[in-house]
């Protein structure tokens, strides 16, 4: 008799083992990291790129449309790499769950300031003309690209997604040839348009 009951026993048990083992391959897709879900922290990383993004291609247009011919064809440099570079952002966010990025929101009364100094300074901006326009462009594109390459590197060191931080890696030399580009163009406004075309990136990936 003890033998027969551990033969039901055994016989019960097999299909629950059974069960165990086909749910393992189904769990350990989960942490697939390639399609993981962005933290807070990262997504706000993500929004700001974005935000940076769309507003040097607004920049860019404004540049094209007001400045001299050197400041006219940064401002396609602008144009081109920064809706290259948000095609590349927004293919990320949505591989990563992310189907819409969110508004950058200054948090900070600091961040607050910033942001309506540069509204102003924008809005200014675009009412200016050739050597004026130039002149005030080339400012803002040398000390705002300063600016958002030290935001780089915080994020660098703050994003936790191993895919965002080679996005950023691969934006900061991007940043930087556009700020070199903006001083090279304060010393000789021709530096632009002299440029070879091959120095122009078509991705951030």
């Amino acid at each position: 008799m003890k033998i027969r009951a551990l033969a039901i026993i055994s016989a019960l048990a097999l299909p629950a083992v059974a069960l165990a083992d086909d749910k393992t391959p189904a769990d350990t897709t989960k942490s697939d990291p390639a399609s993981a879900k962005l933290s807070d922290s990262d997504a706000k990383i993500v929004a700001h790129l974005h935000h940076v993004n769309q507003m040097e291609i607004d920049l860019g247009k404004a540049a094209q449309k007001s400045g001299t011919a050197g400041v006219k064809t940064y401002g396609q440099t602008l144009v081109t790499d920064h809706q290259s570079s948000d095609k590349d952002l927004t293919s990320f966010a949505k591989t990563h769950k992310l189907a819409t990025i969110p508004a950058d929101k200054p948090m900070t009364d600091a961040d607050k300031q910033e942001d309506k100094e540069m509204q102003s300074q924008v809005t200014k901006l675009k009412s200016l003309k050739g050597a004026e326009f130039d002149r005030e462009f080339l400012n803002m594109m040398a000390a705002g690209h300063d600016k958002e390459l030290a935001k780089i590197d915080v994020a660098m060191g703050a994003a936790t997604d191993p895919d965002l931080q080679s996005l950023l890696k691969a934006t900061k030399p991007v940043l930087q040839r556009h700020a070199d580009q903006a001083r090279d163009l304060q010393k000789n406004p021709q530096a632009a348009a002299d440029a070879p075309s091959d120095n122009v990136p078509t991705s951030t990936k």
